[in-house]
């Protein structure tokens, strides 16, 4: 069976963590959103979970992987409509919070390069499961390729592309800016893989 014909699978468990900056990013799209966002949460949430959204989410703080895609089913679920753009939706957020102010200026041409690059040895300040490689493809292309998940949700690929395309829109890349992923570890495929060009 080929990979596109395969659903999409998850794996959940107890052991990958990611930090709480990304649950930060989240809530703050849901307060833009909707103010207050307990009541509209509510519902949507188990008890354990909700806990996590009224303790004091520290930036240094690591929450379940599990826990972070609970949470995303839910602000999707409480925002209705596609739940797939909504996680798109909380990526892009995430990119403009935690690279607000990095590209007020017009970067070089090689940024994207160069960022992206980076990301394979940040990969691990975010999360404690997993590898980041990434291959410059061409002079406005390049491909990210995350392997060895130990845990795996299409939600986050979702958010994954999103993230990936504002961070390319804030550093002021000409465009037309693409990312797709070319292949998913939730569709059987050993590894995600985002193509990536501006």
């Amino acid at each position: 069976m080929s990979e596109r014909a395969t659903a999409p699978q998850e794996k959940l468990g107890e052991k990958a963590k990611v930090t709480s900056t990304i649950v930060r990013a989240y809530l703050a799209w849901t307060k833009d959103r909707w103010g207050d966002a307990t009541e509209r949460l509510e519902g949507h949430l188990d008890a354990p979970t909700a806990a996590i959204l009224k303790s004091t989410v520290g930036p240094s703080r690591r929450i379940l992987f599990r826990d972070l895609i609970t949470i995303s089913k839910g602000i999707a679920a409480a925002e209705g409509g596609d739940p797939e753009q909504v996680y798109r939706e909380l990526g892009r957020h995430s990119a403009r919070v935690n690279m607000a102010g990095a590209y007020e200026e017009t970067p070089s041409p090689e940024e994207p390069h160069r960022f992206f690059g980076q990301m394979d040895h940040l990969h691990k300040t975010f999360q404690n499961f997993g590898q980041s490689h990434y291959t410059r493809t061409g002079d406005r292309s390049g491909r990210i390729q995350l392997e060895g998940y130990s845990e795996f949700s299409p939600v986050y690929c979702r958010s994954g592309l999103g993230y990936y395309e504002q961070a390319l829109e804030m550093m002021k890349t000409p465009g037309p800016v693409k990312v797709a992923e070319s292949s998913c570890q939730c569709r059987g495929a050993e590894a995600c893989v985002f193509d990536l060009s501006w």
